[in-house]
């Protein structure tokens, strides 16, 4: 984990803080990790329904998001759900990988 971050954290614990989105070592914004599973099964579901790239990226410019990071990384959930990883998903099995992945760091 980045040291700031560690520290951050730490700081933030210390403080009382009850709203730490800092469920991943990565910058989640407001987001869990159980937020990228469910969009990753969302995103899977798009696919399946013959949502083409491009227009699951118009889906995904069309949200708002309380942290420009939130935004990149459901950018690479998109990547990784219309790329090969998304040809042997499910969108159960899309979001259980996805939030897994997520609360190891990865």
């Amino acid at each position: 984990m980045n040291k700031n971050i560690h520290k951050l954290v730490l700081l933030m614990a210390l403080a009382g803080c009850n709203v730490c989105a800092f469920a991943a070592p990565y910058p989640l914004g407001s987001m869990t990790c159980a937020d990228i599973g469910k969009f990753a099964s969302e995103a899977m579901s798009w696919r399946e329904s013959g949502i083409k790239k491009d227009e699951a990226l118009a889906k995904l410019e069309s949200r708002s998001f309380n942290d420009p990071v939130e935004k990149i990384n459901l950018e690479g959930v998109l990547r990784l759900v219309y790329g090969r990883y998304g040809d042997s998903w499910t969108q159960d099995s899309a979001g259980n990988v996805m939030r897994t992945d997520c609360e190891a760091g990865r």
